[in-house]
């Protein structure tokens, strides 16, 4: 449990958490293998979310997924280029709701780079990245004393 003095300070931080889908590059599940590679060869990321055309989140998808495909199906360039990359999407994503708590964030962002943010209808909201996070842990771990004075027992 976090102490609640902490919780507090990171939350007034909390509109800094999400980068809205809007301002992301994401994929559609029916774009193909190359229009993949070619996005994720242009940008700093090395998975992006992938979502439906009308913006429901599907998965995540990253070079690693599509190149690892291929070799277990055994598919060429050629083939490849025509194949959706909703086959090699990784489903299996930890993601959170709108009305997400600080405490679940920190615990799925171990393991992840970044957490989807899905509402109940499935609509990919945006991400929380662990950088963002870091940054406002960051900004406890400097600025806390500034608003809270801390006493030891």
């Amino acid at each position: 449990m976090i102490a609640k003095e902490f919780e507090a300070f990171l939350l007034e931080q909390e509109e800094t958490f999400l980068t809205p889908a809007e301002n992301l590059a994401a994929l559609i599940d029916t774009h193909n293998a190359d229009h993949a590679i070619l996005v994720l060869s242009q940008i700093t990321y090395t998975r992006i979310p992938v979502v439906t055309f009308d913006k429901r989140f599907v998965g995540t998808i990253g070079l690693r997924d599509i190149l690892a495909y291929q070799m277990e199906q055994g598919l060429t360039d050629e083939q490849m280029a025509k194949t959706d990359i909703v086959n090699m999407t990784k489903t299996d994503v930890a993601v959170v709701a709108p009305d997400y708590n600080i405490t679940e964030v920190l615990h799925k962002l171990v393991d992840e780079p970044f957490l989807p943010v899905v509402d109940d209808e499935g609509i990919f909201q945006g991400i929380i990245t662990r950088k963002s996070i870091l940054k406002a842990v960051n900004a406890l771990l400097h600025d806390f004393s500034k608003e809270y004075e801390i006493r030891c027992k």
